[in-house]
């Protein structure tokens, strides 16, 4: 009965290592995991407060400083909203 355990820990860990393998050698598919570690930066929108990557936002600029917006509709009412605010 031990040998057995034995074997299929065995054959576990070859799956394991062959798998490991493949996956380097072909690397990440089109929708896979990030290639380079900036790929999948989570950012907060300052105007709506969701969250989206940042390589799908749009980066503004308001007041000097840069911020990234999930949408342009966030970007113009934040600038609105902040153009007011500094403007009193």
């Amino acid at each position: 009965m031990a040998r057995f355990f034995v074997y299929a820990l065995l054959l576990w860990l070859a799956y394991f290592l062959v798998k490991k393998f493949i996956k380097s050698l072909f690397g990440p598919s089109d929708g896979g995991s990030p290639t380079r570690p900036g790929d999948a930066d989570l950012i907060r929108d300052p105007q709506c407060g969701k969250y989206f990557l940042k390589q799908t936002g749009l980066k503004g600029v308001v007041n000097g400083k840069v911020f990234h917006f999930c949408s342009e509709e966030c970007y113009d009412k934040y600038r609105k909203r902040h153009d007011r605010i500094s403007g009193e």
